[in-house]
């Protein structure tokens, strides 16, 4: 669960944060401008386009450039996945650098959460899991050198294979075993690595994503209910209509006039 979110403009050299726990995971990230995490030691080098991932036990704050403010984006989850968990506790705290392009794209997801955040609807809950999905695997792409040969590893490349395997037959809806023989593996250690990494079982991850696509399909008000239905794997409107209300309490009509 997302419990904050910010994207602005901040002069941590004015106003620094002094150091802290925090009761949440913190994601906080540099985008333009330099900012510098201070631990209980002192202040690190001040660093541009970069993300930082504390857990809620570190204790640390932010300064920054004298007369230069920077824009950061923070996003605060009271849980994240066990795999993350792991490395960030292991290592005390989780840093990367960030290219122009992941930059852009940690905007656009604060972008696409600020209505959510700011007026809760429909829809909130599969937003902030789908960024804290990003989030982590953008935490894995730079740190998944730490886990070679690790079971770890092991499990987090057959999690992402599965996802891309599935995302790619989406309108299929294939079952849990066509997925786990796509893989290599058996469906019983298939759900043994989703609970792993992603704390959720290959269903609910499947389901999320069938739902995030039909969303964004919706997103476009011309996309008739029929082709929705086809795209993400619930074969026709009807269908999908039971499906997004048992999921969500309305119908996909009510998630459109509210959106």
């Amino acid at each position: 669960m997302l419990i904050y979110l910010a994207n602005g403009i901040r002069d941590y050299a004015r106003g620094p944060v002094e150091p802290s726990t925090r009761r949440a995971w913190e994601f906080q990230a540099v985008v333009r401008g330099s900012i510098g995490l201070i631990h209980e030691a002192g202040p690190d080098l001040l660093q541009n386009s970069r993300l930082w991932l504390l857990p809620p036990t570190y204790r640390h704050g932010w300064t920054g450039e004298k007369n230069k403010p920077a824009q950061v984006i923070v996003f605060h989850f009271q849980f994240v996945p066990e795999l993350i968990s792991s490395l960030a506790r292991s290592a005390s705290f989780l840093d990367l650098p960030l290219t122009r392009k992941q930059c852009l794209r940690l905007i656009e997801l604060a972008d696409q959460a600020a209505p959510y955040w700011q007026h809760p609807s429909i829809g909130a809950t599969i937003c902030f899991e789908h960024i804290l999905l990003e989030l982590s695997m953008l935490i894995l792409s730079r740190h998944k050198v730490a886990m070679i040969g690790s079971p770890l590893e092991l499990s987090q490349q057959r999690v992402n294979t599965a996802i891309a395997w599935f995302t790619d037959r989406i309108a299929e809806n294939p079952g849990l075993e066509q997925v786990a023989k796509a893989v290599g593996t058996s469906p019983s250690n298939l759900r043994r690595v989703f609970h792993e990494v992603l704390q959720a079982s290959p269903k609910q991850v499947f389901d999320r994503l069938r739902f995030q696509r039909a969303m964004q399909l919706m997103s476009d008000s011309r996309t008739k209910l029929e082709n929705v239905g086809e795209a993400c794997g619930f074969g026709s409107a009807s269908s999908f209509s039971r499906a997004f209300k048992m999921k969500f309490g309305c119908s996909p009509d009510a998630w459109r006039t509210s959106s």
